[in-house]
């Protein structure tokens, strides 16, 4: 990293070895530009190639001390100062956007591949996010909510300097300057409150209607306010300028949150992160970006609390990158964590076992939902939760529905979609059940005849079931004379006529299971013995 700080005016002023906050007293000196002499060189053919047409070669005689300008030794170096250089208009190109943003307000929507001339305010949407790369390879994120003056952007001729110079008027830039970049390239970033000048470094400034806050994360950044003096911010500290005037010193960085404790796979979306709080952090800023070059910025939210959420983002390897924010709202370095999304196909809602209800009887009738873009499915039923030695794995169901046949006892089952290539999304969250056998129908005693009713009376399993109770005329209970439920082991039938009827009883469990009718059960109904009785009784009376 070179030791030199470039400032907007063009002033180089050399910050190595200064204390932090200190006033930059280093002697003003003219930025320039190196070429090294080839065969056949001549000053006059210098000059012609890469000096303004108002600069003439003589001034490049003086500055360099060259006694003969026809005749110069290869190998040599000539300074060319930077001013002096033929300068061409020079262009940023959009490299990345997400959301929108516009050459201005009224303009049409950018794209990859447009760029930006001297002049133009790129105007970005409050959720967007804009990368855009400079001609000398730097790169500059652009928050959503910005607007960004291009002041300045000049390429001098083929001597491959670059001058760069962005007017943030409100919002967030994110800059990493080239530090390969030819020896007198500058980048300047001016706000209303600050100009900055840097030579390759890493640094972040955001505007609001309150203050400019800058953060430098690699290299140094000269800072100026007006005309006052330069103050250099080193690595790891930042500052804020007040829209009253004041300029904080510089300070310390808050420390990189902690991410080592979040898992590295993301199986569901929403999207959602959390870790440790970090003390003296009000606020944390989180990014989600495509990868490590960190030129592709995909989600960015400010959160109050130490965790993060987003609705969606598409299946695939991403970095996460989350600071935090003091009180004085300097935001600091950064934690970054490499993570994988795959959540889709997604898995199929699971219908039938509930969860933690019970099923019956030597089958089991699994079913879900149809998930469109699913081929077939695949099963897994354990009788542990971890499903490390599964009972049941299919992967070639194509329907929505199986019967597999089990053992009463516990149970845990989930499901996969598989799409097409054989691509697997994430299990379902498992569901559980109970299996029991089916409760047999309860055997019903003798009716005994109480008064005018009949009492039947069953035995009962537990004190929480119910019972359907059936009577009816024929075996196939299609003439039913009673059918209702009730609560206790027992019917109180009022005497039907004389007859022959059919009863039958079936459990309803208090998980509301029902179980088979039992096998019909016939009684009688006399005649009345009166009836058998009364000739006797007249003849009686007759003798």
């Amino acid at each position: 990293m070179s030791g030199s700080v470039w400032l907007a005016r063009g002033v180089c002023v050399v910050a190595c070895g200064l204390p932090l906050g200190a006033v930059l007293a280093a002697p003003v000196v003219t930025p320039t530009w190196s070429y090294r002499v080839a065969k056949g060189d001549s000053l006059y053919s210098v000059a012609r190639t890469y000096l303004a047409p108002n600069v003439g070669w003589q001034k490049l005689q003086r500055f360099n001390r060259v006694d003969n300008p026809r005749r110069l030794s290869p190998g040599r170096e000539l300074r060319l100062p930077v001013a002096w250089l033929r300068a061409e208009a020079s262009v940023a190109t959009v490299a990345f956007i997400r959301g929108e943003a516009r050459r201005d307000t009224d303009a049409a929507v950018l794209k990859v591949g447009d760029t930006l001339k001297p002049g133009d305010l790129l105007v970005t949407e409050a959720d967007a996010s804009v990368t855009l790369q400079l001609a000398d390879a730097s790169r500059v994120l652009v928050a959503g909510g910005s607007r960004v003056r291009m002041e300045s952007l000049l390429a001098f001729g083929r001597s491959g300097v670059i001058s760069s110079r962005l007017g943030l008027e409100k919002g967030e830039t994110d800059s990493r300057v080239n530090p390969a970049g030819v020896r007198g390239t500058r980048y300047d970033v001016r706000t209303p409150a600050l100009t900055l000048g840097v030579r390759g470094t890493e640094f972040r400034v955001r505007v609001d209607d309150t203050a400019t806050t800058t953060e430098v994360t690699e290299g140094r950044v000269a800072a100026q306010r007006s005309k006052s003096a330069e103050r250099a911010i080193a690595a790891g500290f930042g500052i804020v300028a007040a829209a009253t005037g004041s300029v904080s010193a510089p300070q310390a960085l808050p420390d990189a949150p902690s991410l080592t404790t979040l898992p590295t796979l993301y199986e569901r979306v929403p999207l959602g992160f959390s870790w440790p709080l970090l003390e003296g952090a009000v606020a944390y800023r989180a990014q989600v970006f495509v990868d490590d070059s960190f030129n592709q910025r995909l989600l960015d939210g400010v959160f109050d609390r130490p965790a993060a959420q987003w609705a969606d983002l598409p299946d695939g390897r991403y970095i996460l990158q989350v600071r935090a924010r003091n009180a004085q709202g300097l935001e600091g370095r950064d934690g970054r964590l490499v993570f994988t999304l795959k959540a889709r196909p997604e898995p199929p809602f699971t219908s039938a076992p509930r969860d933690e209800g019970r099923a019956y009887g030597e089958q089991v009738q699994f079913k879900w939902t149809t998930v469109a873009a699913a081929q077939r499915y695949r099963l897994q039923v354990a009788n542990e939760s971890r499903f490390q030695a599964p009972l049941v794995d299919r992967s070639d169901l194509e329907a929505t529905e199986l019967s597999v046949a089990l053992p009463p006892g516990r149970y845990h089952w989930r499901l996969a979609s598989i799409a097409k290539g054989d691509d697997q999304g994430p299990f379902s969250d498992p569901s559980s059940f109970e299996l029991r056998e089916t409760p047999p129908p309860p055997a019903v005693d003798k009716p005994k005849a109480e008064g005018d009713k009949l009492v039947f009376r069953w035995r009962a399993r537990t004190g929480d079931d119910a019972y359907d109770v059936q009577v009816a005329r024929d075996p196939a209970f299609k003439e039913l004379l009673l059918e209702r439920r009730e609560n206790l082991p027992e019917l109180l039938l009022d005497k039907p006529k004389a007859g022959t009827y059919y009863l039958r009883v079936r459990t309803i469990e208090s998980d509301g299971f029902v179980g088979p009718y039992g096998a019909p059960q016939q009684f009688e109904v006399p005649r009345s013995l009166w009836w058998w009785l009364a000739p006797g009784a007249l003849l009686l009376l007759l003798l």
